[in-house]
């Protein structure tokens, strides 16, 4: 018998707006290369609040092949609840808010009910039956299975900031449940050791690299697909412009980034190139970005432009246009937007830290996320050779080719298939 696998789809079903995370795409992504394989028997367990619409988010990755969809049920009051446990949490003592989220959780699972195949098959311990999440910790109904889960960073573990975020709860909660019984793909080497570190008692063996990748559709745009993003996200035709992409919160480093890009400006008198800031922010940290912003120089101000979420299809034109890719971030569990950057033939600076150099290599400027000059050297460096970004955007795309979804996917249901004695 092959490998039968129940993929945990939670993250995928919950989508809503059109707004998606990082870790949305990798859940994405693997979904759809385990769906590719015919190895493997697949089964797609969800929990969600609106079946309705967590049927309508899956429908496009069964419509070749037919699979089982094991629903739970959030029910109303469970969601509703949640919000109301995230608001209060965040006006109280750090030290109440780690019980009071726990003490939640538990009675969030007194009113989750599943739907499962039936109760024998569900208790039955099979060994060719796994569990597989991408985010998500498996639920009480699949833990006699062997449980396989996706680990991005350790961030919680390490900054403050994110430890008392009460958004960050459930990855504590996930981190005190984490024991040998799990086995963990983690998505960079640097991820593994900082697991290693933070949750001494999990088994190096049990941690297994899993290297990222990017979607197909991160590649050179051509020069009509270039204007019409420009045009779309209001970047000046008549200026280059210098692309940041990712989530606006503190780790990310845009404060220093912006600052020097504002400073390596003035000193070099240089009236033609913006700084495009994309991506989702978070309400605490913008308020901060935007005082910083709102003290330069009125001239300097107006070349700093944040032109919020970008569209998917949209993306990879923004990479193609962009003179270079800024990427300073203070920590990163893999760094997919230098790996995107790289694809689409774009010359990128990122920070030399955590798994940054798995990522980039040889094939960009690394600095001290915390350096302000080696910020300003750098941008000096690309702004004015025109051979180094030639240089680098080359070696950029032959970099990217060494990471692929397929190589990913191999590399987990090889291990799930090991592991089950198939």
């Amino acid at each position: 018998m092959g490998l039968s696998l129940i993929y945990d789809a939670t993250l995928i079903a919950n989508v809503r707006g059109g707004k998606r995370t990082g870790t949305f795409f990798v859940a994405d992504a693997l979904l759809k290369e385990f769906l590719r394989r015919d190895d493997i028997s697949l089964k797609i367990y969800c929990r969600s609040g609106d079946e309705k619409q967590a049927r309508i988010n899956l429908a496009p990755y069964l419509s070749k092949k037919n699979c089982e969809i094991i629903f739970v049920k959030r029910h109303f009051f469970g969601v509703q609840f949640r919000l109301f446990v995230k608001a209060v949490l965040r006006v109280l003592p750090k030290f109440l808010t780690t019980f009071l989220y726990s003490s939640a959780q538990k009675i969030l699972a007194l009113k989750q009910k599943a739907v499962v195949p039936n109760k024998k098959e569900s208790l039955e311990k099979t060994e060719n039956c796994v569990f597989f999440s991408p985010f998500f910790a498996p639920p009480k109904e699949y833990l006699h299975l062997a449980k396989f889960l996706v680990i991005y960073d350790a961030i919680p573990l390490i900054f403050d900031e994110y430890r008392n975020n009460p958004g960050n709860y459930w990855f504590l909660e996930l981190a005190r449940k984490l024991d040998e019984s799990y086995t963990c793909f983690a998505i960079s080497a640097y991820t593994k050791t900082d697991f290693l570190k933070h949750l001494p008692h999990l088994k190096p063996e049990n941690i297994i690299v899993t290297p990222l990748a990017c979607d197909e559709r991160f590649k050179p745009a051509n020069a009509d697909e270039i204007a019409r993003a420009r045009k779309k996200y209001n970047i000046p035709e008549n200026k280059k412009y210098i692309f940041s992409l990712c989530t606006l919160e503190p780790r990310k480093n845009l404060i220093r980034a912006v600052k020097c890009f504002a400073n390596f400006i003035s000193k070099n008198n240089i009236d033609d190139l913006v700084f495009v800031l994309g991506g989702a922010h978070w309400d605490a940290f913008i308020e901060k970005l935007e005082n910083e912003i709102g003290s330069l120089d009125e001239n300097i101000k107006s070349k700093i432009l944040k032109i919020g979420y970008v569209d998917d299809s949209d993306q990879a034109a923004l990479y193609s246009g962009a003179l270079f890719f800024v990427y300073t971030s203070a920590y990163e569990g893999f760094g997919l937007p230098p790996l995107e950057a790289m694809s689409c033939g774009t010359p990128v600076i990122t920070s030399n830290n955590s798994s940054l150099p798995e990522v980039v290599g040889q094939a960009g400027i690394m600095i001290d996320y915390d350096d302000d000059e080696a910020h300003i050297k750098a941008y000096e460096s690309y702004y004015y050779n025109e051979n180094l970004r030639q240089e680098n955007s080359k070696k950029g795309l032959e970099r990217a080719k060494l990471f692929s979804w397929e190589k990913c996917a191999d590399i987990m249901i090889t291990e799930m298939k090991r592991r089950a004695g198939l």
